[in-house]
């Protein structure tokens, strides 16, 4: 079995004069590509029960970023919601979860390349 990745990359606009310039470009750009960060979501939402979801009511948000001293490498720490189905009804039960992403910036590159966890899979 192979191993699914999100392999992703977004051009900053830059310079940036403070550090703090830096990681706000950095979250707003996770934010403003939110979407792309949803197949990593949903399978760490993913139980194997099919009534578990990663909730579109409240989307996922950057807490904050981290970057290391030379400012190459980092982690994005995300908070997202899931929430529970039965039947057609969605139960009032939301859980939150939080994930550090790991990133790497060259030149005014953000570059993600993360591994997805293996799907749940009941019927083998």
């Amino acid at each position: 079995m192979t191993q699914e990745r999100i392999q992703t990359q977004y051009r900053l606009a830059g310079p940036f004069a403070t550090r703090a310039e830096l990681e706000q470009a950095i979250a707003q750009t996770i934010e403003a590509h939110r979407r792309d960060f949803f197949p990593l979501l949903e399978r760490l939402v993913d139980e194997g029960n099919p009534g578990v979801n990663l909730s579109q009511e409240h989307p996922p948000h950057v807490l904050g970023i981290e970057l290391d001293q030379n400012g190459t490498q980092g982690l994005a720490q995300l908070s997202y919601e899931s929430n529970f189905f039965e039947g057609c009804l969605i139960v009032d039960e939301y859980e939150r979860h939080q994930l550090s992403v790991p990133f790497t910036l060259q030149d005014n590159l953000l570059i993600f390349d993360v591994e997805l966890p293996i799907a749940w899979n009941f019927n083998n």
